[in-house]
């Protein structure tokens, strides 16, 4: 079976580096056309779910605009240009919350939305997390394992990228 092919593309949106919006026309496997499909372009992101040497994961209280809060969330962020997403996670984890990790573990890397793409995220656990020397960020909220499970399992998290990584995260600590 062939793969699917682009034949011609329109840019509706371009908002950039945050997103654009293209109307493309696609031919799929078996050989039929779409003339209006849309493909949503949005940057690479990376979050990392970092746990210290007790066990306890490290948090941060968030108040996101589309959901209510406050929430428990992962460090997460965009890769910039160039930039490899180990790196990136790195930069953000001492960025937002003030740690570092000697242990790193890729977890995989995902796109949002199989048929329009809509960005594609990688996922890590950074395991040893401890404060750099300039100290935690005053959001950071260490969680116990039964805490996150219990925001896991009950959905208080409400953005699906902090429930994925906190559950791939779960899974590869106690699940192997």
């Amino acid at each position: 079976m062939n793969p699917w092919r682009t034949i011609s593309r329109k840019v509706l949106l371009d908002r950039k580096p945050r997103l654009a919006v293209e109307k493309r026309q696609v031919e799929l496997p078996d050989g039929s056309q779409h003339e209006d499909w849309l493909w949503l372009d949005a940057p690479e992101y990376a979050v990392v779910t970092a746990v210290d040497a007790n066990g306890r994961f490290v948090t941060l209280e968030q108040h996101p605009y589309a959901a209510r809060g406050p929430l428990p969330a992962p460090v997460e962020g965009l890769i910039r240009a160039g930039e490899e997403p180990a790196d990136a996670v790195k930069r953000l984890l001492l960025q937002q919350a003030g740690y570092c990790s000697p242990d790193w573990v890729f977890l995989g890397d995902f796109i949002t939305d199989a048929e329009s793409g809509y960005g594609r995220g990688y996922y890590f656990l950074a395991r040893l997390a401890v404060p750099a020397a300039e100290g935690a960020d005053p959001r950071v909220r260490l969680l116990s394992r039964e805490e996150l499970q219990d925001a896991v399992f009950e959905g208080q998290t409400r953005v699906l990228t902090w429930q994925t990584a906190f559950s791939l995260a779960l899974l590869r600590l106690f699940l192997r």
